[in-house]
């Protein structure tokens, strides 16, 4: 009885709603029963409540702009720019110096290569490089200086194991000109030189050109005749390390 009470309610306050209304429509040729225009209104209320008010955004909504996907490149060039030292090679005449206080060890180096890439996993092409060293047993001694100019071609497997990755690796085959001098007198070699090399880089940046930064290890030798008249067989060979930048395109 209770439950059916509190309709009765219910319904009487709907109609007393909807009586203007229903007055309304009686002067016309249609009347719309009063729970029917109440249940009309409702959900009008609903569909505004349900709308956000002026201003008011979902900070969700707006999604974050993506950040560009770095997407693996198949390379038609790539060039090379090192700095770095090289780890002189040993040999009898480099001994004989260090009895005498000369012990030279590395010597400071650049190199620049540019190679073409055939199918995205050969490299072919040239490199050029230049280095110095010097030691002198005291100050008041004179300096034994080395310089070297070496050029020649290289043959490089290219590998990336991911985008953002490029690794190179093959053997080198070139000549070397080289002059070990106290006071700037010394005779220049030409010699030939061979070894191999192996990089790794990694992108630093989206899109094209395509730079890489990282490192590069190259070990070769360049045996020679005796530097002077009284000495011993000589290598300009080295063990080079280079921190090296890479342009590919």
């Amino acid at each position: 009885m209770a439950l059916q009470s509190q309709c009765d309610q219910e319904i009487s306050a709907i109609h007393c709603a909807a009586a203007p209304y229903g007055d309304l429509a009686r002067g016309t040729r249609f009347a719309f029963p009063g729970g029917v225009l109440a249940s009309v209104l409702l959900l009008q209320l609903a569909a505004s409540a349900a709308q956000p008010p002026p201003g008011w955004y979902d900070a969700e909504a707006e999604a974050e702009p993506r950040r560009p996907r770095e997407e693996a490149v198949a390379h038609g060039f790539l060039l090379r720019a090192g700095a770095g030292i090289g780890s002189l090679q040993p040999s009898e005449h480099a001994e004989l110096l260090a009895k005498d206080g000369y012990d030279l060890d590395t010597r400071a180096e650049l190199t620049l290569a540019a190679s073409a890439v055939v199918a995205g996993r050969v490299a072919i092409g040239a490199y050029a490089g230049v280095g110095t060293g010097g030691t002198a047993p005291s100050s008041d001694a004179p300096t034994l200086t080395q310089t070297v100019a070496r050029t020649g071609g290289e043959l490089s497997l290219v590998f990336q194991p991911s985008a953002g990755s490029l690794l190179l690796f093959g053997p080198q085959v070139g000549v070397l000109e080289g002059t070990l001098s106290v006071h700037g007198a010394g005779k220049s070699q030409t010699v030939l030189e061979y070894g191999g090399m192996l990089g790794a880089y990694f992108r630093v940046n989206v899109g094209r050109p395509v730079w890489h930064l990282g490192a590069t290890l190259a070990y070769t030798l360049a045996p020679a005749e005796p530097p002077g008249a009284v000495g011993r067989d000589y290598d300009y060979g080295a063990f080079h390390i280079e921190l090296t930048a890479v342009l590919g395109g």
